[in-house]
């Protein structure tokens, strides 16, 4: 069973009615037109995961507010689902990436590992973003920005930067998520970045 509710974001109608279709199977509760993410914001405290239509990452990811993706998960359906593809999804704090003629077996595991804090990508996948992590020394950059940050932000920003969302943040370090935004508003004040997929990117080694 799925207590998640599901998010249907700017997806092609062809796909949406087929998410409609799996997601009345489930029983989930679904909600398929939220253009300005209000009824999103409204579930801050529900298990929730939000699906995506990527066709093109490297145009579309940027884009993408760094507190929507930091509130409950997101899955991502892209036309061609490549490891370089995937690898750009878990660093910008995606958790999960199907393509687009993904079976409704595939759906559905998707959504129950999702359902279940896990992630959902392929195993190439994960490794070839795990070892693209282990080859990159600290660099000046990031032993600079470091040292702009207080210990608890330290703390914030390494699981920021392992895609947890704010609720398993603030869990994790026993405090509100309120407290987990206000360290992450400061980090990106201090540090002059903008997004958390831009942490990902400059702290791989915290």
């Amino acid at each position: 069973m799925i207590v998640s509710d599901i998010f249907l974001g700017e997806i092609p109608e062809s796909l949406t009615q087929q998410l409609c279709q799996i997601t009345e199977l489930l029983k989930c509760n679904t909600i398929s037109h939220d253009p300005l993410n209000l009824q999103w914001q409204k579930a801050e405290h529900h298990k929730k995961i939000l699906l995506h239509y990527v066709s093109d990452p490297k145009l579309h990811i940027p884009n993408l507010s760094a507190e929507l993706l930091a509130d409950g998960k997101h899955l991502a359906f892209c036309p061609q689902l490549t490891s370089d593809t995937e690898s750009l999804l878990i660093a910008n704090g995606f958790h999960g990436g199907l393509s687009f003629d993904a079976s409704i077996i595939e759906i559905i595991e998707a959504f129950k590992n999702l359902d279940n804090n896990k992630l959902y990508f392929s195993h190439d996948a994960m490794s070839h973003y795990i070892q693209s992590r282990n080859r990159q020394p600290i660099t000046q950059r990031q032993t600079e920005l470091l040292s702009l940050t207080t210990k608890k932000e330290q703390q914030v920003l390494s699981l920021v930067c392992q895609g947890l969302s704010n609720e398993q943040i603030a869990a994790n370090l026993s405090i509100s998520i309120n407290t987990v935004k206000m360290h992450i508003q400061n980090i990106f004040k201090k540090t002059n970045v903008s997004s958390r997929g831009q942490l990902s990117y400059v702290f791989t080694q915290v």
